[in-house]
């Protein structure tokens, strides 16, 4: 995990659903059950050179208060365990649509680390939480929805109040 630098997009990314997305050719994909809901916070990458930078996208109607984020992760080798670790990045006041660089990934180095991001996020209408992403050989590399409008959970993803 390389040191994370500060970065904001604005507007360059944008959530389409599965049954509307097209293959690389711009053919449709197999029909798939139409997505009712929209995310509010997801993820999703961006690729460099060598490895990827993780984005957290504000696709809610509000601006957050803050966002900080870091990451942590293991590897084994034989009976020998190696734990890594990254800085806390922290942005303040992210508006709607902007996403935020929170990590940054090696497409050599970090292949055999199994890493996991936790962002917090602090705003009027999430109040102050903690969410936990799925755990990743060499870092979260697809898009990964952490809350839906619903008010559902993304898959593999844990969410908490902190207090």
């Amino acid at each position: 995990m390389k040191q994370k630098n500060i970065k904001i997009i604005k507007g360059e990314f944008n959530w389409i659903p599965m049954d509307k997305r097209t293959d690389s050719f711009g053919l449709p994909l197999p029909p798939r059950k139409p997505e009712l809901r929209k995310p509010l916070l997801w993820l999703d990458s961006k690729g460099l050179d060598l490895g990827h930078e993780l984005f957290l996208i504000n696709s809610s109607d509000e601006i957050l208060d803050s966002v900080s984020a870091s990451s942590g992760g293991f590897h084994t080798f034989g009976d020998d365990v190696i734990t890594v670790a990254s800085e806390i990045c922290e942005y303040k006041n992210i508006e709607p649509g902007d996403a935020v660089k929170i990590d940054e990934f090696d497409g050599y180095y970090d292949l055999d680390y199994v890493i996991q991001v936790v962002i917090r996020v602090k705003s009027s209408k999430f109040g102050y939480i903690e969410i936990n992403t799925p755990s990743e050989k060499g870092g979260l590399s697809k898009e990964t929805v952490l809350l839906w409008d619903t008010g559902e959970i993304g898959k593999l993803v844990s969410i908490k109040e902190i207090l």
